[in-house]
């Protein structure tokens, strides 16, 4: 039925009606103390996107670098946030009806941000879908909120079928002794993290270069975080989205300051020429991004506004 004002008050009417004949009998509904499950779908033409929540990590605005701390602060205030950041962690499912893919896999059983990571798995039953299922995962890059949750708290695959596709300048700098020798020691056991994650899967691990991986999606080098950081661009008919991978750690943030650094970021300047070439072509193209950082489902759009970005969720898909 199309609502307008006629049948907006003639329904009113008629439920003012029961309600003037009803009394409430039912006992109050005890707090569930649980909060939905952590997965969201949209399509993209033909293809369904999932997003799924692997938790989040306890972060601060002392991780970004480059500005003056009293301005970021600022920022956030004018977004609703604060200097204490909860930040998700997403992992998505590109699902073809034939094919299915997880891109990247949260923190799995690593518990180095605490207990409130490791829910993919969890979350991808919750929407129907089964490790056994996936036919490939695709990392952005290797660091363990993306990588680790290849893998049990055994060691061992959870992805028994999969195969594992990242850029070969991620692995290429993971895998390598002499990176390895010569990085600080505060960053040596992010190699170790990486090296055990991945491990599992050396026999069935393709190290893509920049182009089509599978049918619709495209990887593309957008370097700058990790030497072999990557975003995936998803397209289907008409339609195409990008998966921006850790272009992002805060939207409004970013967004306002493209040029801030992140705490985990090994080349800041060129993380954030990556990141402004990103805004510029997705906010030119009208392209839907979607983000691992970004807040949960974090789909959305980047538009220029005067000399800087603005970010805009999506509105909810109420269909697919």
């Amino acid at each position: 039925m199309l609502i307008n004002r006629r049948s907006l008050l003639l329904t009113g009417a008629a439920a003012g009606l029961g309600a003037a004949f009803s009394t409430s009998a039912f006992a109050a509904a005890p707090l569930s103390g649980v909060q939905a499950p952590g997965f969201y779908r949209r399509k993209v033409g033909s293809l369904e996107i999932t997003a799924l929540l692997d938790g989040f990590a306890p972060l601060s605005v002392d991780n970004f670098s480059g500005a003056d701390k009293a301005d970021l602060v600022g920022i956030l205030n004018q977004a609703g946030l604060t200097e204490s950041l909860p930040t998700s962690v997403n992992a998505f499912v590109i699902n073809s009806g034939e094919k299915t893919y997880l891109v990247d896999t949260g923190l799995g059983a690593n518990q180095m941000f605490g207990p409130t990571l490791g829910r993919t798995v969890a979350n991808l039953a919750a929407a129907g879908i089964t490790p056994d299922q996936i036919d490939a995962v695709i990392l952005t890059h290797a660091h363990p909120d993306h990588a680790d949750g290849l893998i049990g708290a055994d060691g061992a695959a959870i992805f028994a079928n999969a195969e594992l596709v990242l850029h070969e300048k991620e692995a290429g700098f993971w895998l390598d002794d002499g990176a390895l020798s010569s990085a600080p020691d505060g960053l040596k056991p992010m190699f170790d993290l990486a090296r055990k994650a991945l491990k599992p899967y050396e026999a069935r691990t393709r190290l893509a270069k920049d182009g089509e991986i599978f049918p619709g999606v495209e990887m593309i080098l957008s370097a700058g975080h990790t030497p072999g950081h990557s975003i995936l661009r998803v397209a289907s008919g008409a339609d195409q989205m990008l998966i921006v991978g850790d272009t992002v750690h805060n939207a409004a943030i970013h967004a306002e300051k493209p040029d801030v650094g992140f705490a985990f970021d090994m080349d800041p300047a060129e993380a954030a020429a990556s990141r402004r070439r990103i805004f510029d072509m997705v906010s030119a193209d009208k392209m839907l991004i979607a983000a691992t950082h970004i807040a949960f489902p974090s789909f959305g759009q980047i538009f220029v506004d005067g000399d800087h970005y603005r970010f805009q969720p999506a509105d909810y898909a109420y269909t697919l």
